[in-house]
């Protein structure tokens, strides 16, 4: 046996004897949901953790163990759980109802946008980043009266058939079910090569829109520079085609008004989901008022009308919590506390790589100011990602700090999303337990083996069925690159 497949056979015994409470619960889920679980993302082998109940940066499983959530739901929980101002919020406003017709809590929490993200002259609300990202696309449509769109490669936009593609260096959609036909309107780019944004721009001039990921979040965080985000912002404008930044993750989160006020750089439009209703349902598109008029019922006959509308769109719960997240960041904003949240990250940074140094394993992390990604190198290119060394061994990594009371990323997506609640004691216990379970386990020894094997030209041994994937494997094909590594040539900054 190898030393890869004992530690993750290791790591795995250790799992089953800490969570029988979610096994048991996963066997009865199974027999109603597909995988157990109510999307693909929290689903990871043996089988995903069942969560009772959480508060501020800690989480509790129905086996009563608790743990350190550096998950926060894929991003959303920047206030952690249960944050009291977005509970007093929803609570305040529970006897408005469900759902009531053109509540004033939208105008309220329009208005609330207006004032602290840049791009937001006018806001649609919708329920979800999926939704946001297909409505702005077709607002841009609209209002250009041209049919395509660019991405870049690397970058994730949501559900829709039109972006399920160009996840990896190439235009292959990602999902089974997605005609060819779908994605005829979306070309694709690769990220922060002017030369190619201009040769394409030179050649077309049926372009509506090009869509940004500012964080680069799907690809890693790797390669984002303001300078290529300034430049993609000139290069738009001169051509009249509609910047939109897609700040599902990014939105709060960089700074109170988001990528756009922390690069500096003010698109058209922008989509908002995740921290907007610090994790109830709700997501929004904003932007430039003669853009969003295409949606405006009152528009004149020389306006394309756009359709957009949804039952959920302005439901009171999420309203009201939007209301109060918004009005928490404000807060932390003027007392200083996004630029401290940043410095405590960049502190765990530090501290990730000095873990797996003296344990000789080369890693990469990458960091763009809340949001973290580690990978793993190899030995003779420390600075870059590898991603048969990170497919064999950052999902034991994960799962082995699972054992810890860390959940520092979901096991098979390398993402990880630290909120204002994760304090310095906290940020200290993930650091301990990065030490703990690289002594614990035999890491340094299967990285070396793991790295011995690609040098023969041997990809590392993937898990069988039902014991541990590779991070490919967790996204339901081996040959789709994870949410979580971009297989693309990207540029790094130093």
């Amino acid at each position: 046996m190898s030393l890869l497949e004992r530690l993750r056979r290791q790591v795995i015994a250790d799992y089953e004897r800490k969570t029988p409470g979610s096994r048991a619960l996963f066997e009865r889920a199974v027999e109603t949901l597909p995988g157990g679980v109510s999307g693909n993302l929290r689903f990871f082998p043996p089988y995903p953790l069942y969560m009772a109940t959480g508060r501020g940066c800690r989480t509790v499983d129905v086996d009563g163990s608790t743990y350190i959530d550096s998950f926060a739901c894929n991003g959303p929980l920047l206030l952690g759980h249960r944050h009291p101002a977005v509970v007093s919020s929803v609570e305040r406003h529970a006897g408005v109802g469900s759902l009531v017709l053109n509540p004033e809590l939208a105008v309220e929490c329009a208005e609330k946008l207006k004032q602290v993200i840049p791009s937001a002259e006018r806001v649609r609300f919708l329920n979800s980043g999926t939704e946001a990202v297909m409505t702005a696309v077709r607002y841009a449509r609209a209002f250009t009266g041209k049919p395509k769109v660019v991405k870049f490669q690397g970058q994730y936009h949501g559900q829709d058939d039109q972006f399920l593609l160009g996840l990896g260096a190439d235009r292959r959609a990602f999902s089974a079910g997605v005609p060819e036909s779908s994605q005829d309107g979306t070309l694709t780019l690769p990220f922060d090569d002017v030369e190619a944004l201009d040769e394409l721009l030179g050649v077309r001039d049926d372009i509506a829109a090009v869509i940004v990921d500012p964080a680069m979040h799907a690809g890693g965080l790797w390669g984002v520079t303001g300078e290529f985000l300034a430049t993609l912002r000139s290069r738009t404008r001169d051509a009249g085609i509609v910047l939109i930044f897609d700040e599902v993750i990014t939105g709060f989160r960089l700074a109170l008004g988001g990528a756009q006020a922390w690069y500096g750089i003010t698109p058209d439009l922008t989509t908002l989901a995740k921290a907007l209703s610090a994790g109830d349902r709700l997501a929004a598109v904003v932007g430039r008022a003669d853009i969003m008029e295409v949606s405006d019922p009152r528009a004149g006959r020389d306006v394309p009308r756009a359709f957009q509308s949804g039952t959920g769109n302005d439901g009171t719960s999420a309203l009201a919590a939007a209301l109060g997240a918004i009005g928490e960041y404000e807060r932390l904003e003027r007392a200083g506390d996004y630029d401290a949240l940043a410095g405590r990250i960049e502190g765990l940074e530090a501290a990730l790589l000095d873990a797996f140094e003296d344990h000789g394993i080369a890693v990469r992390v990458n960091r763009v100011r809340s949001l973290l990604q580690c990978f793993v190198a190899d030995p003779g290119a420390p600075g870059e990602r590898d991603a048969r060394l990170s497919g064999a061994l950052l999902y034991p990594l994960h799962l082995a700090l699972v054992n810890e009371g860390v959940l520092l990323a979901l096991p098979g997506s390398d993402h990880s999303f630290f909120s204002f609640m994760h304090d310095q004691p906290a940020l200290d216990e993930i650091a301990e337990a990065v030490r703990t379970v690289l002594g614990k386990y035999p890491f340094a020894e299967a990285y070396q083996e793991a790295y011995r094997q690609k040098m023969r030209g041997r990809v590392p041994q993937e898990p069988s069925a039902g014991e541990a994937p590779s991070a490919a494997d967790a996204q339901g094909s081996v040959d789709v690159p994870p949410f979580g590594g971009c297989v693309l040539p990207c540029k790094v900054e130093a």
